[in-house]
């Protein structure tokens, strides 16, 4: 621009010095030069007159700004202040109402356009402007003297009330703003709060958890000793929910605390106290389950129902979080609920229904759980959506945790919608992920990224930060089941990052498991080591397993393979890799007897651990016994490597046997193959094709 109007080379050099490489600042200056007659528009073109050599450049860009705007006309300068109160866009009803003492507001604003400090548009119906810069904006309103400023801000807010009393919600946070610059406390903090409630009502989360966050602490400043704890609390549960919503689980868990200890108080610390209560609790729950006439009798107060709504968020949330705070105050829950009758109660039905995962998850009662669900079930219509992808979900994990995998149902996209459009960010996302991980261990690799990108398009649209740390765990998985290595080593690092920053500590559980499988097929066994033994240093004793599956999968591969080294070491294998390598092939086969996802690899494992030490016969069993369960289960992703282990085993050169029950080596590599390409596994079909060439 400075060389587009012919400025003298000295000016120009002095002004391209000046700005310091700011491109705003060049444009500014050569603006002012306009402004003050230094540059005219001639004949199509531009010229500089005498006077450019003696303006003197100013330092920053809010010198050269406010030298602008000082330059104005009085009124016009005092419209752009004014205008400067109300924001960086400002409507002109507003304007024109606040500054009703200026003479023909909308010339002026014409000519600010002119000399382009504001643009005009339209929004929400209104004709409104926009400061072109920010910090034009900022430096005439900072040219305000503070006193000036809180009277402005006060008169905007009481025009803002006046002329928009009719759709006033939409202007909830702006009002806040205005009085809080005003210095208004008490309605600033009435217009926070009913901002608050504004922004969960249309799930708009982040605003929410703003708006609540000024709230309470203006409130608590204001009030000090003589704060209203039952207003406290209101405030810290509406953060929790605007944190929950967000995703945010590990701080949505502080305030539902905080909220919970108000409403029911707290529940005991002491280690004897809570396992008294615990097996009262879980006496109860029996009593609901099998003499349901003892109990659902008394009809709930809104109080309650209210306060189990909270309860039941804060369950889910800790479900994430720390399963066995989830179990313990799940039983705590479980106990209030079954007091009520559950058709009066819709949250009731849920909380009572929602109960099979306790059972499901820690492998405690499969029976139970299904139980729950058979029960439940009854009282669920085909109206009610938010029932019917809680009962699909918890059906959906019983059936693949005890291993009925050809009962579970295909992912119902119009029922993560119909949750969607409701809100129930949670529930849809858990919904795609179990879907997802089904589909992923059945084989079906298309349809499980489906509920990958699904994950994604959730977490993006509700800026959920659950949704995205189950789309990163998915995706992780899946790309360590394709071999994709190098993909899923990134996307491990992504989810391992992601969780540490968001607070998902459980999810580092399995990521860090996965991350050693990773470098163990890429055979960087140093590394491999490393992740397993963070893995380990974050188990907990009350890890479900669902959770210690990949661990122990992970673990088994790492025994096998230094089990292997010394064997090729020494002819035999050293007694101390033996015993480590068969203790973690038992862990492995304990946990996926309650968690089905790896049990067919736990028992092929098992027999490779067997053929290493020349006990054949041993290994066969168990290879029959996971090509059995992988059948049984449909489960072909486990099953084509079962295959491939068998066929590859029965082809060495010390094998001792020719076939495993009656088929030969050649026919389980054919099967294996047709698996492979089935699924699109390019590593293995490159593994298989090593074994058939050597």
């Amino acid at each position: 621009m400075v060389n587009a109007v012919c400025l003298p080379h000295t000016l120009a050099k002095q002004i391209i010095q000046r700005a310091g490489g700011n491109p705003f600042f060049i444009e500014e200056i050569v603006r002012s030069f306009f402004d003050q007659g230094a540059i005219v528009r001639r004949e199509g073109g531009f010229e500089v007159t005498e006077k450019a050599s003696a303006i003197p450049i100013p330092s920053t860009i809010t010198d050269v700004l406010m030298a602008r705007i000082d330059r104005l006309e009085e009124p016009t300068r005092h419209l752009m202040k004014v205008a400067s109160v109300i924001g960086r866009s400002f409507f002109l009803r507003i304007l024109s109402d606040v500054a009703s003492e200026v003479e023909d507001i909308e010339g002026r604003l014409s000519y600010l356009t002119e000399i382009q400090l504001v643009q005009e548009s339209r929004r929400m119906g209104e004709v409104e402007y926009l400061f072109k810069h920010a910090l034009s904006q900022e430096a005439a309103y900072e040219s305000i003297l503070p006193p000036k400023r809180r009277e402005l801000h006060l008169r905007v807010a009481h025009s803002i009330e006046k002329i928009f009393k009719e759709r006033l919600p939409e202007f909830y946070g702006m009002l806040a703003y205005h009085y809080g610059r005003a210095e208004s406390l008490d309605k600033t903090e009435e217009y926070l709060i009913k901002a608050g409630e504004e922004a969960l009502r249309s799930a708009a989360s982040d605003e929410a958890l703003h708006y609540y966050k000024e709230a309470l602490q203006l409130y608590l400043k204001k009030s000090g000793d003589d704060a209203d704890p039952e207003k406290v609390v209101m405030l810290e549960k509406n953060i929790a929910l605007a944190l929950y919503n967000r995703g945010q689980h590990q701080e949505a868990i502080k305030y539902f605390d905080k909220a919970l200890d108000y409403y029911w108080g707290k529940l005991p610390k002491n280690a004897v106290l809570v396992g008294v209560k615990v097996l009262w609790a879980f006496v109860h729950f029996l009593i609901a389950i099998y003499a349901p006439v003892l109990k659902f009798r008394k009809s709930p107060t809104q109080r309650l129902i209210e306060v189990v709504e909270l309860s039941y968020k804060k369950l889910k949330a800790l479900g994430t979080i720390d399963p066995k705070r989830f179990f313990v105050d799940y039983l705590y829950i479980l106990q209030e609920v079954t007091q009520f009758d559950l058709r009066k109660f819709e949250l009731g039905l849920e909380v009572y229904m929602g109960a099979s995962a306790i059972f499901s998850f820690t492998g405690i009662s499969f029976g139970f759980s299904k139980r729950l669900l058979d029960s439940a079930r009854k009282m669920i219509t085909n109206k009610d959506i938010k029932l019917l992808i809680l009962y699909d979900l918890l059906e959906t994990i019983h059936n693949y945790f005890v291993g009925n995998w050809k009962a579970l149902h295909e992912y119902d996209s119009d029922l993560i919608n119909g949750n969607l459009n409701i809100g129930e960010i949670y529930m849809a996302s858990q919904s795609a992920y179990w879907h997802g991980l089904a589909k992923l261990y059945q084989g079906y690799l298309d349809r499980a990224q489906s509920m990958i990108d699904q994950l994604g398009r959730i977490a993006q649209v509700y800026v959920n930060d659950f949704s995205l740390m189950l789309q990163y765990e998915l995706n992780a998985n899946l790309l360590l089941e394709y071999r994709r290595l190098h993909d899923a080593l990134s996307k491990v690092d992504q989810s391992i990052d992601f969780a540490q920053k968001a607070g998902f500590g459980i999810f580092l559980f399995d990521m860090y498991s996965c991350k050693a499988l990773v470098h163990l097929l890429m055979e960087d066994i140093g590394k491999a080591e490393g992740a397993l033994h963070r893995a380990n240093e974050m188990r907990k004793a009350h890890a479900v397993p669902i959770e210690l599956c990949s661990l122990y999968r992970s673990q088994v591969e790492y025994d096998l393979y230094r089990l292997k080294e010394s064997i090729d070491g020494n002819g035999l294998g050293s007694l101390e890799y033996r015993k480590k390598a068969i203790k973690s092939c038992k862990m492995l086969l304990r946990v996926s007897g309650k968690a089905a996802q790896h049990r067919t690899e736990s028992c092929w494992l098992t027999g490779v651990y067997y053929w290493l030490i020349n006990k054949q016969k041993k290994a066969l069993k168990w290879w029959h016994r996971a090509i059995q369960e992988g059948e049984r289960l449909g489960g072909r992703l486990e099953l084509s490597r079962a295959y491939f282990e068998v066929g590859k085993r029965l082809l060495e050169p010390k094998s001792e046997y020719e076939m495993l029950d009656g088929i030969k080596a050649e026919e389980y590599l054919e099967r294996a193959r047709s698996l492979f390409e089935e699924m699109g596994l390019q590593w293995d079909l490159d593994e298989l094709s090593r074994v058939t060439r050597g």
